[in-house]
C-alpha cells in the first residue's frame, strides 16, 4: 500500500465515523432550535441595521472582532496518526505530497467559510455607507486572502522545529493584519484588498521557498491533529457518547462556595453529583454553552412571543441532555457500596431542577429591555415548562 492509498482509506474511514456521530447530533431536537435560533437572530439582525446610523463606530469595531475570531481560528487537517512519526519519517519527500494536498483542501475549506462569514458581516458595512458596489468585492476577496495567509502559515508551521520562530511571524502577521483591517474598516475596502493581495504574495514566495528545505516536525504535526479531533469530538460528545472525546476532571477549588447551598448538603448523592457536574466538562461545558447562547438569543429579541419559544426550547435541551447524570451515580463504586439505601432518580431530579430555576431566571432577566412585562411573562411560561419537565416528563425518562 502506497502513502496515497494509506491517506485515502484514513479519509474514507474519518468521514464514515463523523457521518455516524452527526446523525445523532442533527437529531430533531436540534434541527428545531437551529431553525428557531435561526430565525430570532436573522430577525434581530434585520433590527439592528435598521437601528444603524451612518459612519457609525461602534458597528466597525464589533466587525473587527467577528472577522478576528473568524480568521485565525480553525487548522489544517492532517489524519497523522502516532504511529506515523516512527514509520513515514523515511518515506517524507512523498509525504510532502499529501500535505500539499491537505494544504489546498484547507485553504479551500477555510475560504468558503471566511466568504460566508463575509457575505454575512456586508450589509453593516453598506448600512453605514461606507461600501457598495464593488466595494462588496474589495471586502470578501480581502478577507479570504487573509485567511489563506492564515492557513500557509499553519501549515508552514508545522515545519518549523524553532518556537520563536513561529512566535515571531505569527506576531508580524497580527500586526499587520490589524493594520490592514483597520484601514479597510475605517478607510477603504479597495487598500485592504490591495495590501491584502500584495502580502499573501510575499508570504506564499516566502513559504515555498522555506518550506521546501526544512524537514516535518512530528511531534507537532501529531498533537495539532490530535488537538483538531478533540476539538471536534468533545462538540459531538454534548451529543452522544464518543471512545475519542477526552476530558480532564478538575479540581476547580474556586467553584467550592456553591456548595454551601442548603439543598446540596442535604444528601450524600446530590453533593457528589453536584461535584462531578462542575468537574465534568460535558456537563457543566454544554450548561454554559447553552445558556451563554439562549440568553443572547432571548436578549437580542423584542418579541416576547419568540422569546417564550428560545427560552422553553432551550431549557428542553438543558434539561435532556443533563438525563444522563444518573450515570454517575449508578456507575459509581462508592454508592454501590454505600450502606445506607439511595435513590438514584431524585438527586439528578433535583439537581436539574436546579439548573432549570436558575436558567428560567436568567432566560427571564436577558428580557429586560422589553420591559417589565414580557420579563413576567417570560418567568411564567418558563416556571411552567419546568414544573412540567422536572415533575411529570423527567420521572419517566430516568425510570428507563
Amino acid at each position: 500500500m502506497t502513502i496515497s492509498d494509506l491517506f485515502k482509506t484514513r479519509q474514507t474511514n474519518y468521514y464514515k465515523t463523523l457521518s455516524k456521530y452527526l446523525k445523532y447530533v442533527l437529531n430533531d431536537h436540534f434541527v428545531i432550535l437551529i431553525l428557531f435560533l435561526g430565525g430570532a437572530t436573522a430577525l434581530a439582525y434585520q433590527n439592528y441595521l435598521e437601528s444603524i446610523h451612518i459612519s457609525a463606530v461602534v458597528p466597525r469595531i464589533i466587525l473587527f472582532l467577528i472577522i478576528s475570531i473568524t480568521l485565525f481560528s480553525g487548522s489544517i487537517r492532517t489524519l497523522i496518526e502516532p504511529a506515523d512519526a516512527v514509520f513515514l519519517l523515511p518515506k517524507e519527500k512523498k509525504f510532502d505530497k499529501i500535505m500539499k494536498k491537505n494544504m489546498i483542501y484547507s485553504l479551500l475549506f477555510h475560504s468558503l467559510i471566511t466568504l460566508l462569514v463575509g457575505i454575512i458581516t456586508a450589509p453593516i458595512l453598506i448600512a453605514i455607507g461606507h461600501i457598495k458596489g464593488f466595494g462588496i468585492a474589495f471586502w470578501l476577496l480581502s478577507l479570504v486572502f487573509w485567511k489563506n495567509i492564515y492557513v500557509l502559515n499553519s501549515y508552514y508551521s508545522l515545519k518549523q522545529h524553532k518556537r520563536s520562530t513561529n512566535k515571531n511571524i505569527v506576531i508580524l502577521i497580527v500586526a499587520l493584519f490589524t493594520i490592514t483591517l483597520a484601514l479597510s474598516l475605517f478607510m477603504s475596502a479597495l487598500i485592504g484588498f490591495l495590501i491584502s493581495a500584495v502580502l499573501l504574495v510575499l508570504f506564499l514566495l516566502y513559504v515555498l521557498k522555506h518550506a521546501q528545505t526544512e524537514s516535518w516536525n512530528w511531534e507537532k504535526l501529531i498533537e495539532t491533529e490530535q488537538r483538531r479531533i478533540q476539538k471536534i469530538y468533545s462538540v459531538i460528545n454534548l451529543f452522544v457518547e464518543t471512545p475519542y472525546s477526552k476530558h480532564k476532571v478538575k479540581r476547580l477549588k474556586n467553584l467550592d462556595f456553591l456548595y454551601n447551598i442548603k439543598v446540596l448538603k442535604k444528601e450524600p448523592e446530590i453533593y457528589f453529583l453536584s461535584r462531578m457536574f462542575v468537574r465534568n466538562y460535558n456537563f457543566s461545558g454544554l450548561y454554559l454553552r447553552l445558556l451563554v447562547i439562549g440568553n443572547i438569543a432571548i436578549y437580542f429579541s423584542e418579541s416576547w412571543i419568540v422569546n417564550s419559544i428560545v427560552s422553553v426550547l432551550f431549557l428542553y435541551l438543558i434539561g435532556f441532555q443533563l438525563i444522563p447524570l444518573k450515570q454517575i451515580i449508578r456507575d459509581s463504586i462508592h454508592f454501590r457500596l454505600y450502606p445506607a439505601p439511595n435513590n438514584k432518580i431524585k438527586p439528578t431530579q433535583h439537581l436539574i431542577l436546579l439548573l432549570l430555576i436558575v436558567s428560567s431566571l436568567l432566560f427571564a432577566l436577558s428580557a429586560v429591555s422589553a420591559g417589565a412585562v414580557p420579563v413576567i411573562r417570560l418567568l411564567f411560561f418558563n416556571s411552567t415548562f419546568t414544573a412540567f419537565f422536572i415533575y411529570i416528563y423527567l420521572p419517566a425518562r430516568l425510570k428507563k
